[in-house]
């Protein structure tokens, strides 16, 4: 078990304990979870290919994880049939499935997933991939409810309200959830009940874009407004409008909070008793825009996630400016995360690059040394890195500055 550990681990591959935001977490929206089992799973079979003893110890981790990929040779349905046969034949194996990846069931077919999740009972995390043509897939609606799926995450775009929470209503201990793809929908579609989600502890909500944002939050608003979720402590999301879709006293609970594409004119610091982690995704306004809608003074970590090098050139010397002038006395990591990979990323080094480059590394080393002044940790996160491990800005400095000069 020992070998499978060090040589095909994978982070996050079956935690059910998300407390942040980070890509690799959800399958359905970046596939980062998909692409890391693809590039372990030639060696998980080599291993237990070794011995009758190998397999007996590597088959629990060799079949923990299924994602459903459609080959050439394989349509949706047959690749699913072609699962449910190897279950039903090997009783033995759905039993070791801890992660379990699907495409969502396509109109005009009956859905075997409630049949799977009775042949895998020990799944925790249950995703579903976004689908290239929404219009091709159906929802899946269950007919039992499945008490051991704790994670859940899908892209629920074109489903009705009443679907995506009798879909919910479905998975009682749900403790992690991320739904993307949330829209608007006509009165019919909505749901006039309460929402409960009594264990969801963590919860993402996004739509696909800013033109989706406003109407589609404007939409859950009633429905999110009464939700009962008396666990929540950690929310992701795309907030649009002037209203806030949650009660204040989930917003109090709040002790790590991500926001992306803007801020929520409706967001004020009294709100967030409790936040110590924000996550800022900033695209062309400064950091200084969100000082009137969030509690700085009392965080303890901050990451701010950033989409160019040419925006943190244009915007890091103002950042600072904010940062050093915010009373922050409880602040002890700044992150910063941008690109791919990171500014070290050959894409950010190519020719027309390079310039943006030289400029933020000078402005990066005097931030650092600003910052250490003071107590606080700078780091860089990939934003595309599954590992997650925050690296000390002075050694991507170097790094990136020895990269630079090879190229030179």
């Amino acid at each position: 078990m020992q070998i499978f550990q060090t040589a095909t681990f994978i982070p996050g591959e079956w935690d059910v304990s998300a407390t942040t935001s980070h890509p690799g977490l959800f399958t359905s929206w970046d596939t980062i979870q998909l692409t890391a089992h693809r590039g372990v799973l030639p060696l998980r079979r080599a291993i237990v290919q070794v011995s009758r003893l190998w397999w007996q110890i590597g088959s629990e981790v060799l079949y923990a994880s299924f994602h459903e990929t459609t080959y050439y040779y394989f349509s949706h349905s047959h690749s699913l049939d072609h699962f449910e046969r190897s279950l039903l034949s090997r009783p033995a194996l759905g039993c070791h499935i801890k992660r379990l990846a699907l495409q969502w069931p396509h109109k005009g077919s009956p859905s075997k997933i409630d049949h799977i999740l009775q042949l895998c009972p020990n799944t925790q995390i249950l995703s579903f991939y976004r689908e290239e043509d929404p219009d091709l897939r159906a929802p899946w609606k269950p007919r039992i409810l499945v008490n051991h799926v704790r994670f859940f995450d899908a892209d629920v775009y074109g489903f009705s309200q009443k679907c995506i929470v009798h879909m919910l209503s479905s998975l009682p201990n749900v403790e992690v959830l991320h739904l993307t793809g949330l829209c608007a929908g006509d009165e019919e579609s909505r749901y006039h009940g309460s929402l409960r989600l009594p264990l969801v502890h963590f919860l993402s909500l996004s739509s696909y874009g800013v033109e989706e944002v406003d109407e589609g939050f404007e939409y859950w608003t009633p429905l999110l407004s009464t939700a009962d979720i008396p666990r929540l402590t950690s929310l992701s999301t795309d907030l649009g409008g002037a209203s806030l879709p949650f009660s204040i006293d989930v917003w109090q609970r709040i002790t790590f909070f991500n926001l992306f594409l803007g801020a929520c004119s409706a967001l004020k610091p009294e709100i967030f008793r409790s936040l110590t982690h924000l996550q800022l995704e900033l695209k062309a306004k400064p950091l200084r825009h969100q000082q009137s809608h969030f509690p700085f003074h009392q965080l303890t970590h901050l990451t701010i996630l950033y989409h160019s090098v040419q925006h943190c050139v244009s915007q890091w010397k103002q950042n600072v400016e904010v940062f050093l002038a915010l009373e922050m006395p409880l602040l002890r990591v700044i992150e910063l995360g941008w690109g791919k990979y990171g500014i070290s990323d050959s894409h950010n080094l190519a020719r027309g690059q390079g310039r943006y480059v030289e400029v933020f590394l000078d402005y990066l080393e005097s931030s650092a040394h600003k910052f250490e002044q003071v107590g606080i940790q700078f780091q860089e996160v990939y934003t595309e890195d599954i590992y997650r491990v925050p690296i000390p800005i002075k050694d991507v400095i170097k790094s990136t500055r020895d990269g630079m000069a090879i190229r030179l």
